[in-house]
């Protein structure tokens, strides 16, 4: 598939989307091995990079999109996510799966499973997805973004070009980055770990495991690795994760100003005594900054206790802080420090929905749900069924052409459901199900009912094989396995 690519200019530099962007090499600028005379520390620092991968690759999935508006291909099919907690929540780039209609994710140890699409937050490029099925995956913890200093090590591990499980290395080049001046909710860590093609909502983690940042964007002329990557902080991700899962959106606080950063002109003619703040250009009538009494020109040093050093930092905890929230405000006024205690407005996020084809299911039934009916088990599967006739039988060089009653024909393959990404195809015959014989589409349908979502299913299809040397129609089985959604 072909993700949705963003651009924007900087610093001379055309910015894509990690999921569209390539990967290239980093590691020989940094750090030069000799193997001729051993050396404790980088023997040390490449056990640590081995440890890292190795306790979290089991937890970082690669996720397959499929649907109508969505091309298949190295061109955007697959991109990375990972594992936040034990029922099975998935963290990802909302650029990665907004416009899927299926969703797959291959878990480290080949194991493939449905997953369904929970919510997204536009604003982050953040979305969150749940694992259908009955398998527990060991969930990754988030580090605090906020303690990491620049120069420190960090790992990149995803699915550039569809390679699951690849693992880079880097620094954190700075903090506090923003690509897209109309989105300060964007406020990466950018490194030099190598990010690629696919390794969108990737992890970035440091040197004790801990997630530190999702990867999102490359900086690049040519839309190739270009050395500069950036990675959502985690102090965002978790918080809009978190209000994903219990609420389905993210809500974020209002004061009604626009702010700016404190210039050294400013600080000087006001008195302050430092550069640090957020200077308050514009306060709005009826806001609850206007009703608090905060006025044009009063510069916000503290926000709930948490200290505010730029616009960015003050931009940030209102966007971690829910709507109609009591907090404290510390700002200097005229060069004299003052405080006011105010409840903030609430702004609330649009639902991000996903495409859905009419082959493809609606709700997000959990691993323990019922039975459903076989028809819509059958739209879940994205095929349809028939008898096959004696005719057609003899076409597929099935020997029992006779009594017509040898399995369930697929008639009908949608081009973006499960049977198709698993390769099943319009004339096949499903003779199996889960090693219950089906001689009729109704012994077909019958085994469907009795399977629920997250179950395992696996088909055992005739299909032809060309003609045998004396002329004959020959067949062939094959088998098809996958996860119900």
């Amino acid at each position: 598939m072909t993700p949705r690519e963003r651009s924007a200019r900087w610093t001379g530099l055309g910015l894509a989307l990690a999921g569209a962007v390539g990967l290239g090499v980093f590691w020989g600028q940094h750090l030069t091995i000799s193997q001729a005379t051993p050396n404790p520390t980088t023997d040390a620092l490449s056990l640590a990079f081995s440890q890292v991968a190795q306790n979290a690759r089991p937890s970082v999935v690669n996720i397959r999109a499929a649907g109508p508006s969505l091309a298949r291909g190295m061109g955007g099919a697959t991109g990375s996510g990972f594992v936040i907690d034990r029922d099975g929540h998935v963290v990802t780039n909302l650029h990665v799966v907004q416009n899927a209609a299926r969703l797959t994710v291959r878990l480290a140890d080949g194991t493939q499973l449905p997953a369904r699409f929970v919510a997204g937050d536009a604003e982050t490029d953040l979305a969150v997805l749940k694992l259908v099925g009955r398998i527990s995956v060991p969930p990754l913890a988030f580090g605090d973004s906020d303690a990491l200093r620049v120069g420190e090590w960090v790992v990149a591990i995803g699915s550039p070009f569809g390679l699951d499980q690849t693992v880079t290395t880097g620094v954190i080049s700075a903090k506090d980055r923003v690509t897209d001046r109309r989105n300060n909710l964007q406020q990466f860590l950018q490194t030099d770990a190598a990010i690629n093609f696919g390794n969108s909502g990737g992890p970035l983690l440091n040197l004790a495991g801990e997630v530190i940042g999702v990867n999102t964007q490359i900086a690049s002329r040519d839309g190739s690795y270009s050395g500069i990557g950036f990675a959502l902080p985690s102090i965002t991700v978790r918080e809009v994760a978190r209000q994903l899962i219990e609420r389905g959106q993210v809500s974020r606080s209002l004061l009604g100003v626009q702010v700016d950063r404190v210039t050294p002109q400013f600080a000087r003619i006001y008195g302050l005594p430092d550069e640090q703040g957020a200077l308050i250009q514009y306060v709005e009538e009826g806001g609850a900054a206007y009703a608090a009494g905060l006025r044009s020109g009063d510069v916000v040093v503290a926000y709930a206790n948490r200290r505010i050093t730029s616009e960015r930092d003050l931009i940030r905890e209102l966007a971690a802080t829910p709507g109609d929230t009591t907090v404290e405000v510390r700002y200097f006024r005229n060069g004299k420090p003052a405080a006011v205690t105010l409840r903030t407005e609430e702004r609330t996020s649009s639902a991000i929905q996903t495409m859905r084809p009419r082959f493809e299911r609606r709700g997000g039934p959990s691993s323990d749900a019922s039975p459903e009916e076989p028809e819509t088990t059958l739209r879940r599967l994205g095929l349809n069924v028939s008898d096959a006739s004696p005719l057609k039988l003899m076409q597929l060089g099935v020997k029992d052409i006779y009594t017509g009653q040898a399995g369930a024909l697929i008639t009908e393959v949608s081009p973006v459901g499960l049977a198709a990404e698993n390769g099943l195809q319009e004339g096949m015959l499903i003779t199996a199900v889960n090693r219950r014989p089906v001689r009729t589409a109704d012994d077909f349908l019958g085994a469907l009912a009795a399977l629920r979502p997250g179950d395992d299913l696996v088909l055992a299809v005739s299909r032809p094989l060309g003609r045998a040397p004396q002329g004959e129609r020959r067949a062939v089985t094959n088998f098809f396995s996958f996860t119900l959604p």
